[in-house]
C-alpha cells in the first residue's frame, strides 16, 4: 500500500479542494470537465512537490496567473529565433495555468475573481502568441484575427454559461485542435497553423452561439423577483 500524500498547509492534499463548496466557474463544457477531471487528480499528485514548496514560501495562486502575460511575450518573441525555446516556454504557461489552481485549492484561497483573472492572464497570453506568429508569418493575418476574436469570446461565454450553472454539455476548445498544431511547429517546424486556427475559430465560435442560447433563460431566470 502506498504512503498517503503529505498534508498541505490547510490539511488537504495534492488535488484536493473544498469538497463542500462547487468549484470556482470556468470556461469548460460539462464533458469536458469530466475529462480533464482525472487528469488534474493525477496532475496534482505529479506537481505535489512544486505546490507544496510554493504553498510554504506563501506564494499566492494570482501571481502565477499574472506570470503567464510576460511569459506570453517571450514566447512571442523567441518563435523565429529559438522556436524550441519558444515551445518550451509556451508549455511552461500552460503547466503555470494549472499550477495557480492547484495552489489556490491547497491555500483555500480559491475564489470566482481568482477564476476569472486566471482567464483574463490567459487570454492575454494566448493572444500575445498568437500576435507573434501572425508576426513572423507563420500564421495568416485574417486567421490570426478571427481566432483572436473567437478565443476570449467563446472563453467569456463559456465562463458565463458555467457561473448561471448552464454549462454547455460539449464544446471543441482550443487545445482540441489548435495547441497539437502549434507544438507541431514550435518543435518541427510542420506548419498546418493556417488550417488549425481556422477550425479553431470556427469550432470557437458555434461554442459562443450554444453558450448565447443557453445563456438567456439563465439570465431571465436570475433577473426575475
Amino acid at each position: 500500500m502506498s504512503a498517503p500524500a503529505p498534508p498541505s498547509p490547510t490539511g488537504r492534499g495534492p488535488g484536493e479542494g473544498r469538497p463542500a463548496e462547487p468549484p470556482p466557474p470556468g470556461s469548460y463544457s460539462t464533458l469536458e470537465r469530466l475529462l480533464l477531471a482525472p487528469l488534474r487528480r493525477l496532475g496534482g499528485h505529479l506537481v505535489w512537490p512544486v505546490i507544496k514548496t510554493l504553498a510554504a514560501a506563501r506564494v499566492h495562486p494570482n501571481a502565477l496567473s499574472l506570470s503567464q502575460i510576460p511569459l506570453g511575450f517571450v514566447v512571442a518573441f523567441l518563435i523565429v529565433p529559438f522556436p524550441r525555446l519558444a515551445l518550451a516556454l509556451f508549455i511552461g504557461t500552460l503547466v503555470l495555468d494549472f499550477l495557480d489552481g492547484e495552489l489556490a485549492r491547497t491555500r483555500g484561497l480559491a475564489s470566482d475573481f481568482g477564476a476569472l483573472l486566471d482567464q483574463v492572464c490567459d487570454h492575454v497570453r494566448e493572444l500575445t502568441v498568437v500576435g507573434g506568429l501572425v508576426a513572423v508569418g507563420a500564421l495568416r493575418g485574417d486567421i490570426g484575427v478571427a481566432y483572436a476574436a473567437a478565443y476570449p469570446l467563446a472563453n467569456v461565454l463559456l465562463y458565463l454559461a458555467d457561473r448561471f450553472r448552464t454549462p454547455l454539455p460539449f464544446s471543441i476548445k482550443t487545445w482540441m485542435v489548435y495547441y497539437p498544431f502549434l507544438i507541431a511547429y514550435l518543435g518541427w517546424g510542420l506548419n498546418l497553423l493556417d488550417y488549425a486556427a481556422a477550425a479553431a475559430a470556427a469550432f470557437l465560435t458555434l461554442a459562443s452561439a450554444q453558450a448565447l442560447w443557453r445563456l438567456r433563460p439563465a439570465i431571465s431566470r436570475s433577473n426575475s423577483p
